[in-house]
């Protein structure tokens, strides 16, 4: 399982605008990186990465990720920008949809988002100690024991693999369908496919290019 540390560079990368030296841009990497970790266990069972999440009043939170960006954004900015991935193709998936579910919307809006999740609710109230002190050792969030939030994800997940089909091009290589968009199949992609095609385990996938390389998942 990877450190959490690459996925927030790939979501730094992927929305520098977005992610400034600002309040409002740590949250809203925070946000992706929870909700990117809750649809990997709606997705595939389990978590995109191990590293500790805690309630805090505007949401979940990867604690360690907070306090870099918060402590040392210049440098993490700059590793971020450098960073090349080199994901597994169920990570692609799980990032390229949260991007695609998530990434236009504000530091804001995610955080109401966040707190309509059961996981949150109940850590965040588990670390408020009778003098009104926040606990974060108290905080921890186990979004995995929330069979509600999963499922809930999962509907959006559904959603949102539906309408981008929907408006994506395809084209059916030996009896398997592949969903695209933004490129122009080549003879070569093509090739790529129907080599694919030979041992695809299921019936349909969506394909994009990263840097030129044909991804398929």
């Amino acid at each position: 399982m990877r450190d959490v540390y690459d996925y927030a560079k790939f979501f730094i990368k992927s929305d520098i605008k977005s992610m400034t030296d600002t309040f409002d841009g740590n949250m809203k990497l925070q946000k992706l990186l929870v909700f990117a970790n809750l649809a990997s266990i709606a997705e595939y069972g389990e978590p995109l990465f191990g590293d500790e999440i805690l309630a805090f009043k505007n949401g979940c939170v990867v604690e360690k990720v907070r306090l870099r960006y918060r402590n040392d954004y210049a440098a993490l900015k700059k590793d971020s920008l450098a960073f090349e991935p080199d994901f597994a193709e169920r990570e692609y998936h799980i990032l390229n949809m949260v991007l695609g579910i998530f990434g236009s919307t504000s530091a804001k809006e995610l955080s109401e988002i966040n707190h309509m999740l059961k996981c949150w609710n109940l850590a965040y109230n588990n670390g408020i100690t009778s003098n009104g002190y926040h606990d974060k050792s108290l905080s921890v969030v186990h979004m995995e024991d929330f069979a509600e939030d999963i499922a809930n994800m999962r509907q959006v997940l559904e959603a949102y693999k539906n309408s981008a089909c929907d408006a994506m091009k395809y084209e059916v290589v030996n009896g398997v369908t592949y969903y695209y968009e933004g490129f122009e199949l080549t003879e070569a992609i093509i090739d790529e496919l129907e080599n694919f095609s030979l041992s695809a385990e299921d019936d349909s996938y969506s394909v994009y290019l990263d840097d030129g390389k044909l991804v398929i998942f």
